[in-house]
């Protein structure tokens, strides 16, 4: 079940009254997504972007073509995904994590991880400020989706034998 307020913008809804960040801008099989969580996503998003295409693209275009409702739409999609993995028992484990943050190149210096006070620095850094726990927290949640993605299409995996076969028995028809 998916319910999502009528606005996503978390300054001013439709009616123009401000939003608190506590507030909730959807909800997605019983979990909720803050308006402070979007925010977050928002303003990566649209950092993002920006440095990306330069000066050239304003938040105001960004917001014309839709990319608030993108975000939130990929927000929702990720909740959905996570509630079916966990149905699915699926976890992440902390040496999972633990390696999976190790092979960020950002996070190493001469092929080793950077320690654990630069790795802390660096995220305090960002714009807008990341605590490890929050980092870690995403990460996870990636993780978990990548995990559920893998379980339901591995079963999909095609050999090229299969494929070759395919088409020879096709041609015969």
């Amino acid at each position: 079940a998916f319910y999502a307020r009528d606005f996503v913008d978390t300054t001013s809804g439709i009616s123009g009254a401000p939003i608190s960040a506590a507030e909730v801008v959807a909800t997605v099989e019983g979990q909720d997504i803050s308006a402070a969580d979007f925010q977050r996503r928002y303003s990566n998003q649209i950092q993002s972007i920006q440095q990306a295409y330069g000066g050239n693209v304003t938040e105001s275009m960004l917001r014309q073509l839709g990319i608030d409702r993108q975000i939130l739409q990929q927000m929702v999609d990720e909740q959905a995904a996570l509630t079916e993995a966990e149905r699915q028992h699926l976890e992440v484990s902390d040496d999972e994590l633990a390696q999976q943050i190790f092979a960020i190149p950002a996070l190493q210096e001469n092929g080793r991880f950077i320690g654990e006070r630069r790795y802390e620095q660096l995220l305090a850094s960002q714009y807008p400020p990341v605590t490890k726990a929050d980092f870690e927290r995403s990460l996870r949640r990636s993780m978990m989706v990548e995990k559920l993605r893998s379980a339901l299409t591995d079963w999909m995996a095609v050999s090229d034998a299969d494929v070759r076969s395919e088409e020879h028995t096709s041609e015969l028809q």
